[in-house]
């Protein structure tokens, strides 16, 4: 029979790690198993647009290309939105669009819709556990960065693990 605090010990290696950050959504750092692929969030941009409530820049070890990401509520449709572009290589440092979709977080429930409360400021917002970008890596997969995002045994995936805090 087990021991009430070696059965508490072993339930807590059961459910996982604990992720003890607290950390506001602007400062948060995600990456994926193994820390090649980083999902790093920063303060929206002042001529970002209005409805832009999040920013963020993906890297992947060994991908030379930028993926810089945006979180919008559109109009009339509450649920959040997400796209990633890539510097393109003509002339006018335009994005070109790379991924889009639905952006969903790890609550306390379990999936969720990226969290957006209008009550609270953005940069009071905290960051969930997880985020899910569904399909980011079948375009990563489909695209002409596969060779360098999955040299190796590296694996890009959809989701994100909160990892670090930059405040």
């Amino acid at each position: 029979m087990l021991k009430p605090i070696a059965a508490i010990a072993v339930a807590g290696l059961l459910a996982g790690p604990a992720l003890a950050i607290e950390c506001p959504i602007q400062h948060a750092i995600y990456e994926q198993p193994g820390g090649d692929v980083r999902l790093s969030f920063s303060p929206v941009p002042r001529d970002g647009a209005a409805n832009q409530i999040a920013a963020f820049e993906i890297a992947i070890k060994g991908v030379k290309a930028r993926f810089d990401g945006a979180i919008h509520i559109p109009n009339g449709f509450g649920q959040p939105g997400g796209s990633v572009g890539l510097d393109c290589t003509g002339a006018d440092g335009e994005q070109c669009g790379f991924w889009e979709g639905v952006v969903y977080a790890l609550g306390a429930d379990g999936i969720e819709e990226y969290p957006n409360d209008a009550e609270i400021p953005l940069e009071a917002q905290m960051a969930p556990r997880q985020l899910l970008l569904p399909e980011f890596a079948v375009n990563v997969w489909y695209s002409m960065m596969r060779g360098d995002a999955f040299a190796g045994e590296r694996n890009v995936l959809d989701t994100f693990t909160l990892a670090a805090c930059t405040k």
